[in-house]
């Protein structure tokens, strides 16, 4: 059982990684969009430091994909080996990935980023996998080390 959940966490890490990178494809016109938004809500500011803000929004929501992927799979690993820890960070880690989801594709205007919530719910199954009474089986006589 915790093998399924492995190879889930392992499929929502690849999936987080793949659509983040195909979104810098579009790197371009999320640009475009975020400097569009900036001076929408913020008409005073300097076209300088609209582009600076679309910088930091894009390497913000661009880049917390791979690293929240990263992460997952560095615990996936830890939880192949039996570490209890492992689970409950992955627990974590799939409530911040959800978020991350969530912000990207609300603000950012990619198909690429539907990616990103697909890896979500996959991550969430496998919280659900990972703590089902087979997979309990597998932490129950203490922490492996």
């Amino acid at each position: 059982m915790v093998r399924s959940a492995a190879w889930l966490w392992i499929t929502a890490a690849g999936l987080q990684l793949v659509g983040s990178a195909l979104a810098l494809t579009e790197a371009r016109a999320l640009f475009a969009g975020v400097v569009a938004e900036v001076a929408q809500g913020f008409p005073a500011e300097a076209e300088a430091t609209r582009e600076r803000v679309a910088v930091a929004v894009l390497a913000l929501l661009l880049g917390a994909g791979p690293l929240i992927a990263l992460l997952e799979l560095g615990c996936v690993t830890a939880l192949n080996r039996g570490k209890r820890w492992a689970r409950t960070v992955l627990v974590l880690l799939a409530g911040v990935a959800g978020v991350h989801a969530v912000i990207a594709v609300g603000g950012l205007r990619s198909v690429f980023l539907a990616g990103l919530a697909v890896a979500s719910g996959i991550a969430v199954v496998a919280v659900i996998v990972s703590f089902l009474p087979a997979a309990r089986v597998w932490f129950g006589g203490g922490e492996k080390r």
